[in-house]
């Protein structure tokens, strides 16, 4: 089984729910982390757990693993960084029984470990015609170089509500949906922009 999420290639609109999963904790543990080496991270993780348990979904897994009492101890083991906090978060989110194809960003940012910047990530790249913007210090930086005021890192409340208008001015411009925009700032900014896939 492989749990590989490809971050050059994120943008899913047909996933399963065992995709879902995945993806929305691929977008929890790649907050102010390296997309490709969360990704790796998680892969091995929950191959890990996989050839243990049986077990396919990954939320499963996880639930499985806490039971045994092993589960920060498996993210502290596959490299899942301040893993401590990372477990409560994805306690939080396996035990809510949230239906991750119909939730709102709302419903998201309910749960700890999940603001506006990952709520809009996982919904941008997992459901068509999402009008949110993912302010990740690539998006951030974008908007800087294009004469914008921006903080360095990723603003809360009014203030994100406000950049995030910008920068779908931007994609509205573009003629591109917002998971393509965004992917393409992400290209540029992260220094993959010749390593499409």
């Amino acid at each position: 089984m492989d749990y590989l999420i490809d971050p050059v290639n994120i943008t899913k609109y047909d996933c399963d729910k065992n995709e879902l999963e995945l993806l929305i904790l691929f977008w929890i543990c790649a907050a102010g982390k390296n997309a490709i080496t969360t990704s790796n991270c998680l892969n091995k993780l929950f191959v890990h757990l996989h050839e243990k348990y049986n077990i396919d979904s990954p939320f499963d897994l996880l639930k499985k693993a806490d039971e045994e009492l092993e589960l920060w101890t498996c993210l502290k083991n596959f490299g899942i960084g301040c893993y401590t906090k990372k477990a409560e978060f994805f306690k939080d989110l396996i035990y809510s029984n949230i239906d991750l194809k119909k939730c709102s960003v709302k419903d998201l940012e309910a749960i700890k470990g999940i603001g506006p910047k990952t709520a809009r990530c996982y919904l941008i790249h997992s459901r068509e015609n999402q009008n949110y913007a993912g302010l990740d210090v690539h998006v951030l930086s974008f908007l800087r170089d294009h004469g914008h005021d921006v903080p360095k890192n990723t603003p809360t409340g009014k203030r994100y509500k406000i950049l995030e208008d910008i920068f779908l001015q931007y994609v509205k411009k573009s003629n591109k949906t917002v998971a393509e925009f965004d992917l393409d700032v992400w290209r540029e900014y992260s220094g993959r922009k010749n390593k499409v896939a």
